[in-house]
């Protein structure tokens, strides 16, 4: 073994010898697990909980006994599963240097002003502790990116094979350009209400149609959020849109104006900008997708038969978190 890696190994056994001793003190009201030798912490529980929570709770602040011992267990879990890829990292001689270790650290010292004031800030965890569950961190995201990360491989005649098996797969559907104009109907309005509406919505027809500048028109009139840009709604696929509305677009050309159409929303005066037709996407327009999806297929297959296999090797002792 190179005397740099040694150097590694012994940093990363030290200090996780540290945290065990330091947990051992303790005594196991410190733990809520253990996988092999090495330790998950109540602390680590909090702080992987609080991570979670706040997109968790309600709209009032609440959230109920059920929900949150999913939380925990999902947590705990996770947990679980970064003390596995710690384990491996011992067993191969993998280690994260004290200069990652501080780079990662050195932030949220400078949260809390100083070292002093993170101290402060974890109360009973010591920061010595503290950098031994930031490093345990450490060491298992390189260890994933070591035993998977690196071995993904994903060739360019594989995805040129994917392409042809699935290239039916790999068609645009019809796509417009288009503005509109909406006069909106409320849907608790009288007939005499709707009425008065739907001429509105004919005489701004009429007056885009006799030439007057859509964009103007769009902005002064509509009541639609795309009035600010004029009633242009973009690029937009077949079935993208309401029936009604797609219906009155494939009846006109491109620069047309159409009469009034009715939807659920109120009467829109339409403008077709641009028609796209249906067409073949080329090997070089998806190839980048196809060699995302296959690399995505080809990792996850190979964590979950890591994973499975680091589960068979190490125990896993609970406690009462």
């Amino acid at each position: 073994m190179s005397l740099p890696k040694c150097r590694l190994l012994l940093t990363a056994l030290v200090l996780l010898s540290v945290v065990s001793v330091a947990l051992a003190q303790e005594s196991a009201e410190g733990l809520v697990a253990k996988v092999g030798g090495v330790p998950v912490t109540r602390f680590e529980l909090q702080q992987q909980v609080q991570k979670v929570l706040p997109m968790q709770v309600g709209f009032h602040g609440r959230l109920s006994e059920e929900k949150l011992a999913e939380i925990k267990q999902k947590a705990l879990d996770e947990l679980i599963e970064q003390a596995y890829k710690v384990q491996y990292a011992i067993r191969e001689e993998i280690a994260v240097d004290n200069a990652a270790v501080q780079e990662a650290l050195q932030p949220i010292i400078d949260k809390y002003g100083s070292e002093q004031g993170l101290q402060q800030a974890l109360g009973k965890v010591s920061l010595q502790d503290f950098r031994a569950v930031l490093y345990r961190q450490l060491l298992a995201a390189k260890a994933e990116k070591l035993a998977i990360d690196d071995k993904v491989k994903v060739s360019d005649e594989e995805v040129a094979a994917f392409y042809r098996k699935h290239q039916e797969g790999y068609v645009r559907p019809r796509q417009f350009k288009a503005s509109h104009i909406l006069v909106k109907v409320n849907p608790s309005s009288n007939a005499e209400e709707r009425a008065a509406l739907k001429k509105r919505a004919e005489e701004l027809a009429a007056k885009a149609k006799a030439g007057e500048d859509f964009y103007n028109l769009a902005y002064y009139n509509s009541d639609d959020r795309s009035k600010y840009v004029g009633g242009d709604l973009g690029y937009f696929h077949e079935g993208q849109t309401v029936a009604e509305f797609e219906a009155a677009l494939k009846k006109l050309k491109a620069g047309e104006i159409s009469d009034p159409v009715k939807t659920m929303y109120g009467f829109h005066i339409i403008k077709l900008v641009e028609v796209n037709e249906s067409r073949q996407l080329g090997f070089e327009e998806v190839a980048g997708k196809i060699r995302q999806t296959l690399e995505s297929g080809k990792r996850k297959e190979l964590y979950e038969a890591w994973l499975a296999g680091l589960e068979k090797q190490y125990a896993v002792e609970k406690f009462n978190p």
